[in-house]
């Protein structure tokens, strides 16, 4: 017998009830009536969490829920959806499966995800394997928040993830949990028992150009580089101002680069602000990348995550990609989800999300960091499968 049981299920039907109930359905049926013990659910930005929280409980009664909003959602066999309910159930005799809320995301991030990673935690007496993170990704530093969810959870304890969208309207996220549905919060399901698991994670963007140097920053908005507005950057380099072009930003504390995109160019100040905060003084470079080369790296992380899987073959897989990579991907977008049927083979149960900022390792195993236009691979299995 497989020791761990995950099914997906999907729906794209306008009502939430009618979608909650259509993609539980599906998602049961895949469990060969092994009982869930949990659920992830990845949600379009105009479904009514309020009403697919309550349908989820009178359905599935006592089943612990945790998801989140995002920039499209992603489901096998289906591939890349928008405005629809993905609901991925876990089941296992053996592995423990709870989820936990922490609120505040933004003025207290170690307070938030302390608080989430105690919530899971308390509900199992079993040694925690892997986290699946989605904090809230409109205000808090995505990194503060991986530092909070490693001080709770230890350095190198795996996280993997991804920030909560709202399909590039900036204009507000939704995270769940169980009956709780709210903003600015950090939501996690902890698996916890002899799971295994291996990532992968790739970009496919290479820096343009020198480096320059930021010289007038606050936050998330730089208002000079070299001295000069932060807008003449883009104007010499690309002559372009848009979010396919994100920033390289080089950091002596993580190998290579951190990319974060823009999503505001202000004409008159010549400031630029971008999804994540960048301090003064870093070394920057304008990134691009084609949309071959975005699609490419997706195969390079799911052939990472593969070569690094214990098991002959992985019973699920979870992935995280940018929504700055959907941007430019655009018609194009399925060849991510793509790459795991062409490189593993064989349909087995996937369920991602395009987000705003990824969390995962920057290899097959390591600390977990915050990413950005990056594509995250999530093999999983049990350790009591061969």
């Amino acid at each position: 017998m497989n020791m761990l049981k995950i099914a997906t299920g999907a729906s794209e039907e306008t009502d939430t009830t009618e979608a909650v109930e259509e993609a539980l359905e599906i998602a049961l049926a895949g469990m060969d009536g092994i009982k869930p013990q949990a659920a992830l659910a990845f949600v379009g930005i105009d479904v009514d969490v309020e009403a697919l929280t309550k349908a989820f409980a009178e359905t599935l009664p006592g089943v612990e829920l945790a998801g989140c909003t995002t920039d499209g959602e992603v489901a096998g066999p289906d591939g890349f959806l928008e405005d629809s309910v993905v609901i991925t159930l876990f089941g296992s005799d053996d592995i423990d499966f709870t989820v936990g809320i922490g609120h505040g995301a933004s003025s207290d991030p170690k307070g938030a995800t302390a608080t989430a990673v105690a919530d899971a935690q308390s509900k199992t007496d079993k040694t925690s394997a892997l986290c699946v993170a989605m904090p809230e990704g409109i205000g808090p530093n995505i990194s503060e928040i991986v530092g909070g969810l490693r001080a709770a959870l230890g350095e190198d304890f795996p996280i993997v993830g991804g920030a909560s969208g709202d399909q590039m309207r900036f204009q507000g996220t939704k995270q769940f949990c169980n009956a709780v549905a709210t903003s600015d919060a950090v939501v996690v399901l902890i698996m916890s028992g002899p799971l295994v698991y291996s990532c992968g994670v790739a970009t496919g963007y290479v820096p343009l150009g020198n480096r320059h140097r930021v010289t007038k920053s606050e936050g998330s908005t730089i208002h000079e580089i070299d001295g000069s507005p932060a807008i003449n950057l883009y104007k010499e380099y690309v002559q372009a101002q848009s979010v396919h072009f994100p920033l390289a930003v080089h950091s002596p504390e993580r190998e290579g680069f951190l990319l974060s995109s823009p999503h505001f160019f202000n004409e008159e100040t010549g400031a630029v602000t971008f999804v994540n905060p960048i301090e003064a003084d870093k070394e920057v470079q304008i990134a691009t990348a084609s949309r071959d080369e975005i699609v490419v790296a997706a195969r390079t992380a799911v052939e990472t995550a593969f070569k690094g899987f214990p098991n002959k073959k992985p019973d699920a897989a979870l992935f995280f990609s940018c929504a700055g990579r959907r941007a430019v991907l655009g018609t194009r977008t399925k060849e991510e989800y793509e790459s795991f049927e062409s490189i593993i083979g064989d349909a087995f149960p996937t369920a991602g999300f395009y987000t705003y900022g990824e969390i995962g390792p920057a290899g097959n195993k390591g600390k977990s960091l915050q990413h950005t236009n990056a594509f995250l691979a999530v093999l999983l299995g049990s350790a009591s499968a061969s």
